[in-house]
């Protein structure tokens, strides 16, 4: 009885870990490839203009609260990072210009709850110096 109740705990966790383990399995989302304009990410003018444009447009969601970030967006789900983490120096310039550029309005953005906006009326220039920013922000 006891062999049998340790057997069933132990099938019991290892089910559990594979139900986990299932859930990293997400495939990468696709957006298109674009060249980063020459030597953008070490302008220190590129990189001022960006975080200008972070705090006019950005900072309310993705700010800390010393930046202007809304009290609202503490309810975010999923949450607004404010893009001081590291992982973001990894993150792929065209990435984020896509995710600035297009905001919530594809998948999987569009069905997960983000509020994220497409900025679409940005030029890409400014998208390009948002990007040298946040590249910047990423400790």
């Amino acid at each position: 009885m006891r062999g049998e109740r340790t057997l069933s705990c132990i099938l019991l966790w290892v089910l559990l870990g594979a139900t986990a383990l299932s859930g990293c399995d997400e495939s990468p989302v696709a957006y298109p490839a674009r060249s980063v304009p020459d030597s953008l990410m070490q302008d220190t003018v590129q990189i001022q203009t960006g975080r200008d444009l972070f705090m006019n447009k950005c900072a309310s969601c993705h700010g800390k609260s010393r930046e202007g970030r809304s009290d609202r967006a503490v309810f975010f789900d999923p949450p607004a990072p404010d893009f001081t983490s590291a992982q973001y120096q990894q993150t792929d310039p065209a990435y984020l210009f896509w995710r600035i550029e297009v905001g919530k309005t594809v998948e999987p953005y569009l069905s997960s709850g983000s509020v994220m906006p497409a900025w679409r009326g940005l030029t890409d220039e400014e998208i390009w110096q948002l990007v040298a920013y946040l590249k910047a922000r990423a400790r």
